[in-house]
C-alpha cells in the first residue's frame, strides 16, 4: 500500500479534502464505524456475566469480582497500550485488539458449561486488557484524521458510539440472560468484534516520524513528566480516579443487587444502566457544538452531579427517579469527557498523546478494582446507606475543590505570562 503523506495543517493526507464538516473526512468515519461494534461488546459482557453470577447464586462480592477483572486489566494494561499506540501504526494495534478478544469470546462460548464460575473475572480481565491496548490507540488516531477545528465534533462522535453502546450493552446483556441466555450473546459479542478488525483494514495511516525508542519504562517516565509539566492535567485526573473510586464502584456494585432485591429483576439493571448511556447523548450534542471559554468549570462543576449515581440508590429512591439520576449522570459525565479529550488533544505534541491518553485513563481506573472489592466489606461494617452516602459526597467534594488548582478552570496550559492561559499545542523541552 502506498504511503500517504500529512497535510502540515493536520487536515488529513493528501487527496482528501479538509472539509469543513466530519463527512468530509471518511477515513476518520471509517474508524468511527468500525470501532462501534465492539464498543457493545465491551459494555455488554460485564452486565451479562453480573447477572449469570446472580443468577447462579451469587451477591453483591462476587459481581464485585467480576466488574473487577475489567478494570484491574485496563489499570495493568492502558499504559502499556498507550507505548505501543505511540510506536506502531495505531490501526494495526486496534485491529490486534478486536482479534483477541473476538477469540477469547469464541472460547467462553463453547467452554462456558465447563468453565468454574471463579474464572469468570479472569474472562472479563482478558477482555478488558484488549479493551485496554484498543482505548490510546483509537484516541489517539482522531487528530490525525480531523483538523483541529473539528476536534469537539470528532470527539462527540466517538463518545456517542461508546454511550449509545453503554445503553445496547445494558439492554443486551440483561436480555441475554433473560431470554436467549448468555452463551449465544457471548458468540454473537465474538463475531461484532471480528467484524470490526475487518472494517478497520480500510483505514489507511499515514506513516509518523518517531525519534528513537527508549525502553517501556523510559517512555512510561517520558509520559509522566509530561503530565507533571500541566498541574491542571494531573489534578482532574486524580478527580476523576475518586469519582470512579467512591462514585461509580459503589453505585454499579450494590445496582444489580438492589435491582434484584427492590426493583423486581434483571430488567430492571438494565434499564438503569441503559439510562446512563441515554442520558449522555443530549451531552454529545451539546458539547460538539458550544465551546465554552471556561470548559474546565463548566465541566467540573456540572460533575457533582454524578454523585447521583450512589445517593439515588439509598434507601433507594423508586425505579422511575433512579433511571432519572443516571441519566443526569450521564450527561455530565460525557459533557466533561468531550471537552477533556479536546484539551488533551491540544495540550500535547502528536508523539506523546498516545502515552497521555494511556496514562489519562490508567489514572482514572487506579482506584476502580480497590472500589469494586472494598464495597462487599464496606456494607458489612456499615451498612449499604453509609457506604452510598460516603460515596456521593466524596465525588461531590472533590468536584468543586480541583477548581482551585490554575489551569483547570479552561482546561488549558498556564504560561508565565501574568498567569495567562493558552489552549495552544505546546513544543516539549526534552
Amino acid at each position: 500500500m502506498t504511503e500517504q503523506t500529512p497535510l502540515p495543517n493536520g487536515t488529513g493526507v493528501a487527496g482528501e479534502p479538509g472539509g469543513a464538516r466530519v463527512r468530509d473526512h471518511p477515513r476518520f468515519l471509517r474508524l468511527w464505524l468500525g470501532q462501534a461494534g465492539g464498543a457493545v461488546g465491551d459494555q455488554l459482557l460485564p452486565v451479562a456475566l453480573s447477572l449469570y453470577i446472580l443468577r447462579e447464586g451469587g451477591g453483591a462480592a462476587d459481581v464485585g469480582l467480576i466488574l473487577a477483572g475489567r478494570a484491574i486489566a485496563l489499570v495493568g494494561c492502558l499504559l502499556i497500550g498507550g507505548i505501543i499506540a505511540d510506536r506502531m501504526r495505531r490501526t494495526r494495534v486496534l485491529i490486534g485488539a478486536d482479534c483477541f478478544r473476538a477469540v477469547v469470546l469464541l472460547a467462553t462460548a463453547l467452554l462456558l458449561t465447563r468453565l468454574p464460575l471463579g474464572l469468570l473475572p479472569v474472562i472479563t480481565a482478558l477482555v478488558g486488557a484488549g479493551e485496554a491496548l484498543s482505548r490510546p490507540a483509537y484516541r489517539s488516531l482522531v487528530p490525525a484524521l480531523l483538523p483541529d477545528r473539528l476536534l469537539e465534533r470528532g470527539n462527540a462522535l466517538v463518545s456517542a458510539v461508546h454511550r449509545g453502546s453503554a445503553v445496547l450493552g445494558a439492554l443486551a446483556g440483561a436480555a441475554a440472560v433473560t431470554l436467549i441466555g448468555i452463551r449465544p450473546a457471548l458468540l454473537i459479542t465474538s463475531a461484532v468484534f471480528a467484524v470490526g478488525a475487518v472494517a478497520v483494514l480500510r483505514v489507511p495511516e499515514a506513516a509518523r516520524k518517531t525519534g528513537p525508542r527508549s525502553a517501556i519504562l523510559g517512555e512510561a517516565a517520558e509520559g509522566l513528566r509530561a503530565i507533571r509539566r500541566r498541574p491542571w492535567v494531573m489534578v482532574v485526573m486524580g478527580t476523576v480516579c475518586l469519582h470512579l473510586f467512591a462514585g461509580a464502584a459503589t453505585a454499579l456494585t450494590l445496582l444489580p443487587v438492589i435491582a434484584r432485591d427492590e426493583f423486581g429483576g434483571e430488567i430492571a439493571y438494565g434499564y438503569v444502566l441503559a439510562a446512563l448511556g441515554l442520558g449522555a447523548l443530549p451531552a454529545i450534542a451539546v458539547a460538539g457544538r458550544l465551546r465554552p471559554k471556561a470548559r474546565g468549570t463548566v465541566s467540573m462543576t456540572a460533575l457533582t452531579c454524578y454523585a447521583l449515581l450512589p445517593l439515588s440508590l439509598v434507601g433507594p429512591l423508586p425505579l422511575p427517579l433512579v433511571v432519572v439520576s443516571f441519566a443526569i449522570g450521564g450527561f455530565v459525565v460525557e459533557l466533561y469527557f468531550v471537552y477533556w479529550v479536546s484539551a488533551l488533544q491540544r495540550a500535547f505534541p502528536e508523539d506523546q498523546l498516545g502515552k497521555v491518553f494511556a496514562m489519562d485513563q490508567l489514572g482514572a481506573y487506579a482506584l476502580l478494582p480497590v472500589g469494586y472489592l472494598l464495597v462487599g466489606p464496606l456494607v458489612e461494617l456499615f451498612g449499604t446507606t453509609p457506604t452510598l452516602v460516603g460515596g456521593g459526597v466524596v465525588v461531590a467534594a472533590s468536584s468543586l475543590l480541583c477548581l482551585l488548582v490554575p489551569g483547570v478552570a479552561r482546561f488549558e496550559n498556564v504560561t508565565e505570562d501574568k498567569g495567562k492561559t493558552t489552549g495552544q499545542r505546546v513544543p516539549e523541552s526534552r
